[in-house]
């Protein structure tokens, strides 16, 4: 019961995440990737991209070097594709912090306790992706009003494609920093809500718990036994 309760909030936390995700570009404020490659050779910054990173389903991004995901652990870049992609060691990759809950053995009264600290946390967290939505908006549509106008102009003739093709990379550039400073504000936001979260759940913990929990933060894995089927 206790597993299904747990597995059951989990999920909303990934549905309202992507749901958000699904509904912050509804209107025609987004630049269209396909109608941009007709007319310039630059690929044109994709805002969105960067919703859906931060806010990932599994929240991966938000992961790194934050007690979102778990403990600490190894994270190593490698070049591929045409780009950074990430290659993992599954043997130090840190357990998140529900997984950790089963060898705190929390008592009935904690657990309902944590079942209001999470519903906090959820609610901080929609705060967070609610303003770095509001802020990607006027983003979105200065792209687009910018983009329009680069269209325009090169239908009319009155600039060339190479021309386009630079104006668009310095409309990326424009974009890409505005959004890297925004993200790096709802990052702040998130952080702060399990910042505040953690500490809550650690003000009910017994003192041998406590011990177990903060292991489990400075080692990033399961201070408790396993049992022959592999789980604490």
């Amino acid at each position: 019961m206790k597993k299904n309760f747990m597995s059951i909030l989990l999920a909303s936390f990934v549905f309202f995440g992507l749901a958000t995700f699904a509904s912050s570009c509804k209107d025609d404020s987004c630049v269209n990737p396909t109608e941009t490659a007709a007319i310039v050779d630059v690929e044109v910054f994709d805002i969105d991209a960067t919703y859906a990173k931060v806010f990932s389903g599994n929240g991966d991004v938000i992961e790194q070097n934050d007690p979102r995901g778990g403990g600490p652990g190894k994270r190593d870049t490698v070049r591929g594709g045409g780009r950074d992609t990430v290659k993992r060691d599954p043997s130090s990759r840190p357990m998140p912090w529900q997984s950790i809950l089963p060898c705190l053995k929390l008592t009935p009264e904690q657990n309902a306790q944590l079942r209001e600290f999470m519903m906090a946390q959820r609610e901080c967290e929609k705060s967070a992706r609610e303003q770095f939505r509001t802020e990607l908006e006027p983003l979105r549509r200065a792209q687009k009003a910018a983009m329009d106008a680069i269209r325009a102009d090169l239908k009319a003739g009155t600039i060339t494609r190479e021309e386009a093709n630079a104006k668009v990379k310095a409309l990326n550039e424009r974009m890409k920093n505005a959004t890297q400073e925004a993200e790096a504000k709802v990052r702040v936001a998130v952080k702060a809500c399990m910042d505040r979260f953690f500490a809550r759940l650690e003000s009910i913990l017994t003192p041998e718990q406590l011990a177990l929990w903060n292991e489990w933060k400075r080692t990033g894995k399961s201070p408790c036994p396993k049992n022959p089927s592999g789980r604490p």
